[in-house]
C-alpha cells in the first residue's frame, strides 16, 4: 500500500505533522509502536508557559490540534508574565493527562485522510531516485510512502537510569526504538546523544497539604485555540512547598551516585530544565527550592511533583521525600528518572526541517534536539505540511523569526546547533513585542491559509478580526493613544479614556490596547524588520566562489562552506561567522546586482 506522508511517532510532534499533512491534502499514515499511548504526555502534565504558550498559540493559528485539546481537557489555566507588560503575556494550563490522550486519540481516529498504523519503524528505503520511498517495520511490512516524517521523541535506542540502574525504554513502562537509528545512520546522517529527566509522582492521599501553599486558576482562563469553545468546567487548584537543608545534605551525601556525576551519563542535558541534584550543586548557597505540586487529572490522585526531576536512586530518592515535611508521608506512585536518547544533529536539516541530504525526510520534535511538547507540536506542523506541500510541487512553509516563535526556534536550530536540548524563551525573540499569543492568528492566518492549513473561511474570520483591531486603533485620537503609550496605561484606565475600547469584543479590545500601549515602539520594531528582511533574504549563489573571497576569515569560510546557507540572513547567524565576513558577502552581493 502507498500514502503521500508517513510519519512515524505518535507524540505531539508527530500529531500534529499528520494532521497538518492531512490538511493539506496527502494521503496519511501515522505508525507508532502503541496506538494507545498516541497523544501520551510523558513528563509535566501542562502546555504552555513562558513563550511556550505563545508556541502553543502558533500551533492553534496554522490550524494544529494542541490548543483545542488544552482548552478541551485542561483542569488549570492561569496566564504568566501578567507583571512584564502583554507582550510576554503567555498562557499555561494544567491538562487532564488520560483525558488529553483520549482527545488526541479521538480526533486522529476522526480525521479523514489518515490512516494509524500500530508497528515498530525498522528501516528507510530510498527509491531509485534517491528519495525516501518505504518504511519498514519490524513485523516486515514494507510501507510505501512519497515522504516521510520522524518524530520518534526519546525514544530512538532510549536508555533510562535511576541511579547505577540502567534500562532501555523511550520512558518508563515503554519500549525503545532500537532499529531506527541505525537506519537513519545508514543514510548518511549525524546522531549525537541528548538527555532530559522526569521527577516522582505522588499519590495525593499523603500529601501534608497544610504545608502547602495553595496556588488557583486564573478567572477568567485564558484559552489557548482562537476558535471553539475554549476552556470548561471548574479549575483544580495547583499547590507549591519548598525543599529543605536536610534534603539537599542527603543529595549531596548521594551526588556520586547521580550518573550525571559518575560518568555514566556523557551525554547533555538541558541546562535550563535541571535535575535536582543538578541545581543542589549548581546553587550551593541555596538552601531550598520551590516544588509545586500539579494534579495529573480529574480522575486520578497522582500528583506531579515539578521541580523534582532527578535520576538519583530510588532509595536516595525516598530519602529526600522524607527530608521535606509536605511530602515526607507520601506514598510514592513512580520515582523519577533521565533517559538518554539519540538526536540528529539539526545543522543537517533546512528551515523546512527537511534532511539536507535525503530527499523526502523530514524531522520534528526531539529527534532534533528540543525538549518540551510546544516545540515539538510546532515543529510538527511545519515538517508535516512540508512534506504535503513537496509532493504537491507547492512553494514550502517557511516562518522567519519576525513571523513567529516557531521561526525562531527553527532558525535556532538550523543555524546555531544547539549544545543541549533546545527550550523557547522570550528571550530568543529578538520582536517579541510583535509576537504576542494574543496576536497569533492575525500574524499566521496569511501563512497558513497559503499553505492550505487552514480553511478559506477561517483565514477571512481572521482578516475580520485583524480589521476590527486596525479599525480600533485607529479610531483613538493621537493625544489619547501617545497617552496610553507614555503612561503605560492599563487596559481598564485605556477605556476610560478611550472609551471605542469598552464597545469592543474582548479579544479585539485586549488586542487593540496593547497596539496602543507598545505605540511607536512597534511601529519602530516593523521598519526593522522589514529593513532586515530586505537585506537578509538576499539569497547567496550557489556559485559563490568563497576561496576567491580572500577577505574571508578562516573561520567563516569554513563554516560557510560547511553550511551553505541560502541567504545573507542564514549567514549571518552562523557561529563563526563574523560582522566583517557579513559585510564583505553583503558588498559582493551588491556588486553582483549592479
Amino acid at each position: 500500500m502507498h500514502w503521500d506522508v508517513i510519519v512515524v511517532g505518535g507524540g505531539h510532534a508527530g500529531i500534529e505533522a499528520a494532521a497538518a499533512a492531512v490538511r493539506v491534502g496527502a494521503r496519511t499514515a501515522l505508525v507508532t509502536a502503541n496506538l494507545d499511548t498516541i497523544g501520551k504526555m510523558s513528563c509535566n502534565p501542562s502546555v504552555g508557559g513562558m513563550a511556550k504558550g505563545q508556541l502553543a498559540c502558533e500551533v492553534d493559528a496554522l490550524g494544529g490540534l494542541m490548543g483545542l485539546a488544552t482548552d478541551a481537557t485542561g483542569i488549570q489555566f492561569r496566564l504568566l508574565g501578567r507583571s512584564k507588560g502583554p507582550a510576554l503575556w503567555s498562557p499555561r494550563a494544567q491538562c487532564d493527562k488520560a483525558a488529553y490522550a483520549a482527545w488526541m486519540q479521538q480526533a486522529l481516529m476522526e480525521l479523514p485522510g489518515l490512516d494509524l498504523i500500530q508497528g515498530e519503524a525498522w528501516t528507510i528505503a530510498r527509491d531509485d531516485a534517491g528519495r525516501v520511498g518505504a518504511l519498514g517495520l519490524r513485523d516486515g511490512r514494507t510501507l510505501r510512502c512519497g515522504a516521510l516524517v520522524v518524530t520518534t521523541g526519546t525514544f530512538l535506542r532510549g536508555l533510562l537510569h535511576q541511579g547505577e540502574t540502567q534500562t532501555a525504554g523511550g520512558r518508563m513502562g515503554d519500549q525503545a526504538a532500537s532499529g531506527l537509528s541505525a537506519a537513519l545512520a545508514g543514510l548518511g546522517l549525524r546522531l549525537i546523544r541528548h538527555k532530559t529527566g522526569t521527577p516522582c509522582r505522588l499519590h495525593a492521599r499523603g500529601i501534608r497539604w497544610e504545608l502547602c501553599t495553595e496556588q488557583p486558576g486564573d478567572d477568567p482562563p485564558p484559552r489557548f485555540s482562537f476558535t471553539g469553545p475554549g476552556p470548561q468546567g471548574a479549575q483544580l487548584p495547583c499547590w507549591s512547598c519548598r525543599t529543605t537543608p536536610e534534603a539537599h545534605a542527603i543529595i549531596r551525601a548521594n551526588v556520586h551516585r547521580a550518573p550525571m556525576y559518575n560518568g555514566q551519563i556523557s551525554s547533555v542535558g538541558p541546562r535550563y530544565c535541571p535535575s535536582i541534584e543538578d541545581k543542589v550543586v549548581r546553587f550551593g548557597d541555596r538552601d531550598e527550592h520551590h516544588l509545586f505540586l500539579e494534579p495529573e487529572g480529574r480522575a486520578t490522585a497522582e500528583i506531579y511533583v515539578n521541580g523534582l526531576s532527578t535520576s538519583l536512586p530510588i532509595d536516595v530518592q525516598q530519602a529526600v521525600l522524607a527530608a521535606i515535611p509536605a511530602l515526607a508521608h507520601a506514598h510514592v506512585l513512580r520515582f523519577g528518572y533521565a533517559v538518554e536518547y539519540d538526536v540528529v544533529a539539526p545543522d543537517q536539516i533546512d528551515h523546512g526541517l527537511a534532511a539536507r541530504t535525503v530527499p523526502g525526510l523530514y524531522l520534528a520534535g526531539q529527534i532534533n534536539g528540543t525538549s518540551g511538547y510546544e516545540e515539538a507540536a510546532a515543529q510538527g506542523v511545519v515538517a508535516g505540511a512540508n512534506a504535503a506541500l513537496a509532493l504537491a510541487g507547492r512553494a514550502p512553509l517557511r516562518l522567519s523569526r519576525a513571523d513567529a516563535y516557531l521561526g525562531v526556534l527553527v532558525d535556532d536550530l538550523v543555524t546555531r546547533l544547539p549544545e543541549e536540548p533546545y527550550r523557547m524563551f522570550t528571550a530568543r525573540a529578538e520582536h517579541r513585542l510583535h509576537l504576542r499569543a494574543g496576536n497569533a492568528d492575525r500574524r499566521l492566518a496569511p501563512l497558513a491559509a497559503r499553505a492550505g492549513l487552514i480553511t478559506a473561511e477561517r483565514a477571512a474570520a481572521v482578516a475580520q478580526k485583524d480589521a476590527a483591531v486596525r479599525a480600533a486603533v485607529g479610531s483613538v485620537d493621537d493625544v489619547t493613544a501617545r497617552r496610553i503609550a507614555g503612561d503605560g496605561l492599563e487596559l481598564d484606565a485605556a477605556r476610560a479614556l478611550a472609551p471605542v475600547l469598552g464597545d469592543l469584543p474582548a479579544d479585539i479590545a485586549t488586542e487593540a490596547w496593547t497596539e496602543l500601549r507598545y505605540g511607536g515602539y512597534l511601529e519602530r520594531q516593523q521598519a526593522r524588520i522589514e529593513r532586515l528582511a530586505r537585506q537578509r533574504d538576499l539569497p547567496l549563489p550557489a556559485d559563490l566562489d568563497l576561496d576567491r573571497l580572500v577577505s574571508l576569515s578562516a573561520e567563516g569560510r569554513r563554516v560557510l562552506r560547511d553550511r551553505r546557507p541560502r541567504t545573507l540572513g542564514e549567514a549571518e547567524r552562523l557561529p563563526g561567522v563574523r560582522q566583517g565576513d557579513v559585510e564583505l558577502l553583503w558588498a559582493v552581493l551588491q556588486a553582483r546586482t549592479a
